[in-house]
C-alpha cells in the first residue's frame, strides 16, 4: 500500500473527529437561546453555560442535563483534600465527583464494568477543558480522591477560581484540577454491546 493510501485510509478517519473538535473549541460560545426551534435541536449536543453563575451543568450519558448549585453541593457528603497549586497549599472541600455525578445517573462505587470506558469532559468558564476517566473518580479504583470543591481553607472559592473547582488529589501538577468549572459531561466511549 502506498503512503498516500495509508494516510487516506488510516489517518483521515482519525483526524476528522479531532478537526471537528477544534472547530467547536474555536467557535464562539453557544447562546442559551436558539434563533428558532430547529437551531435548538442542531445544537442540543452542546453544553450551555448555566444562567446562574453559581451552578455547574451536568450532562449525563443520555444527554439529560441538571444544573447543580452551591446549595446542592453543600447538601452532599463532604470531603477535605489538601492540595498544592502554584506553590500554594490549601485545604479544599466539596463532594466526591462520583457523588455529584449521581445526579445524572452514575451509580455509586464500585462502578460497573460497562462504565470503565467512560470519560468526563470538564469545561471551565474561560474555555479550559480537561478530560478525566470516570473510573478515576471511583474510590474502589483509586485511593486518591477527586472532588468538586466549593471552598478553599473554609471560605468560598475566590471569583477567579470558583464557584467550583475540580481537585484531583495526588496529582503532581494542578493541570487536571480545573477551576471555574461550569460544565461536566459524561461521555461513554466503550462499545455498548460489550
Amino acid at each position: 500500500m502506498r503512503i498516500s493510501q495509508v494516510i487516506r485510509h488510516r489517518l483521515i478517519p482519525l483526524l476528522v473527529p479531532l478537526a471537528s473538535g477544534l472547530v467547536v473549541a474555536c467557535s464562539p460560545a453557544p447562546s442559551t437561546e436558539a434563533a428558532n426551534p430547529s437551531d435548538q435541536d442542531a445544537h442540543s449536543h452542546q453544553t450551555t453555560q448555566p444562567a446562574n453563575t453559581d451552578a455547574v451543568v451536568l450532562t449525563g450519558a443520555d444527554g439529560a442535563q441538571v444544573a447543580l448549585t452551591r446549595e446542592d453541593t453543600a447538601a452532599l457528603p463532604r470531603e477535605r483534600v489538601t492540595f498544592s497549586r502554584h506553590e500554594d497549599t490549601s485545604v479544599y472541600e466539596g463532594p466526591l465527583l462520583l457523588d455529584v455525578l449521581a445526579r445524572v445517573g452514575i451509580p455509586a462505587s464500585p462502578l460497573r464494568k460497562d462504565q470503565q470506558a467512560t470519560a468526563l469532559l470538564i469545561t471551565a468558564a474561560d474555555g479550559y477543558q480537561v478530560v478525566l476517566g470516570l473510573p478515576e473518580t471511583d474510590p474502589a479504583t483509586r485511593a486518591d480522591r477527586i472532588i468538586l470543591a466549593d471552598t478553599d481553607d473554609g471560605e468560598p472559592l475566590a471569583p477567579e477560581d470558583g464557584p467550583f473547582m475540580i481537585v484531583a488529589e495526588g496529582d503532581a501538577r494542578a493541570a487536571r484540577s480545573a477551576r471555574m468549572v461550569v460544565s461536566i459531561r459524561v461521555i461513554p466511549l466503550g462499545d455498548p454491546a460489550s
